[in-house]
């Protein structure tokens, strides 16, 4: 019976091709995924990314907002709002940035992306399962920022890490930190009196209670929010208007666009005439270009709300506030407002 001869050296030999093989296909399939590095983010979990990170998809559209800032350049597409909006006032690199449905696995799985990030409310403890298990399905890495509104500093700090972007963060963070102090030497040196109302849906009784993660920036602002009431799955709640009258708020925000904003019909109506609010002319609209300054998405657009409520409840002066907005718009939405832009963002259309 003829046995084959071990040969060590043809072993060994077979070993190396072998494992330059295994190389090269890793590195065709998975792109930079060998010269990966450990980072923990910010759920706390340990997760392995390239090294250098170049295909960025964010997951949902309040994380769309959140990242374009810090990395508008490595975004090879947009997740897709629940409606497509013709947005005004943002960059235009971020328009013609391709909008997919990014539930969609194999959608993206096409992009071969380097990583999804997820905005999530990570300090509320939002569930983060559903996420994680996309992740698991597509098999592309998966990292979370939190969108906490009192945190946001935080995240473009951890973002800079993230994407190896440190000057670029601190400005984005130096800014924000800015409007938090501001905020607190407002609240330090004055009380607001006279209690708010935030009006949704044309009638304007869809309203956002006091427990609401939508009524975020009145607590935030020290600002009573007279809807101390139930709120159903989505963080709303109907009302009726004989309620609005017995609660009588001295102020009245209006959400929406065009003909889905109340503004028009609170300021019109005979049944809310007799509002404190109404009376006062203190029924304002809430700037919608290109997202809504209160919330939806609840990203980082929500600091616009925070500059805009100094100047209604602390008198902070219209000019300061018309330059931090301009700021803002330069720094987050890549875009130069003019000043007959920013007046024509404070007017119902």
């Amino acid at each position: 019976m003829n046995l084959l001869k071990f040969n060590p050296d043809r072993f060994q030999k077979s070993v190396r091709i072998e494992k330059y093989i295994i190389f090269f296909l890793s590195f065709f399939f998975f792109g930079h995924s060998l010269f990966a590095r450990q980072i923990t983010d910010m759920a706390g979990r340990v997760v392995a990314v390239p090294d250098q990170i170049t295909r960025i998809v964010p997951y949902d559209n309040k994380t769309n907002v959140l990242l374009f800032p810090i990395v508008g350049d490595l975004m090879v597409a947009k997740a897709r709002a629940m409606a497509s909006p013709d947005l005004k006032y943002i960059s235009k690199d971020f328009l013609r940035l391709r909008e997919i449905d990014t539930k969609n696995t194999e959608e993206m799985m096409k992009l071969k992306p380097d990583l999804i990030v997820v905005g999530a409310f990570i300090s509320k403890g939002e569930n983060l399962s559903s996420y994680l298990a996309f992740s698991e399905k597509t098999g592309i890495p998966m990292v979370f920022a939190d969108l906490e509104l009192t945190s946001l500093d935080k995240t473009y700090q951890f973002l800079g890490q993230l994407f190896n972007r440190p000057e670029k963060a601190a400005v984005l963070s130096g800014f924000i930190d800015s409007v938090y102090l501001d905020v607190e030497n407002c609240k330090t040196n004055a009380a607001v009196t006279g209690s708010a109302y935030l009006a949704n849906d044309p009638d304007g009784l869809r309203t956002t209670p006091v427990t609401s993660s939508h009524a975020q920036l009145f607590e935030f602002m020290g600002i009573s929010n007279v809807a101390k009431t139930g709120l159903d799955a989505k963080g709303f709640a109907n009302v009726s208007i004989e309620q609005v009258i017995l609660w009588n708020p001295n102020y009245i925000f209006c959400m929406g666009k065009g003909a889905s904003s109340p503004y028009r019909n609170v300021l019109k109506s005979a049944l809310w005439r007799n509002i404190t609010a109404v009376k006062n002319r203190q029924v304002f609209y809430v700037p919608s270009e290109p997202y809504l300054w209160f919330d939806m998405p609840p990203s980082v657009n929500r600091i616009l709300g925070l500059i805009w409520f100094q100047k209604i409840f602390y008198g902070r002066s219209p000019e300061q506030t018309r330059q931090t907005i301009t700021e803002f718009y330069q720094l987050f939405y890549g875009y130069g407002l003019s000043i007959k832009e920013y007046e024509k963002l404070y007017e119902w259309q």
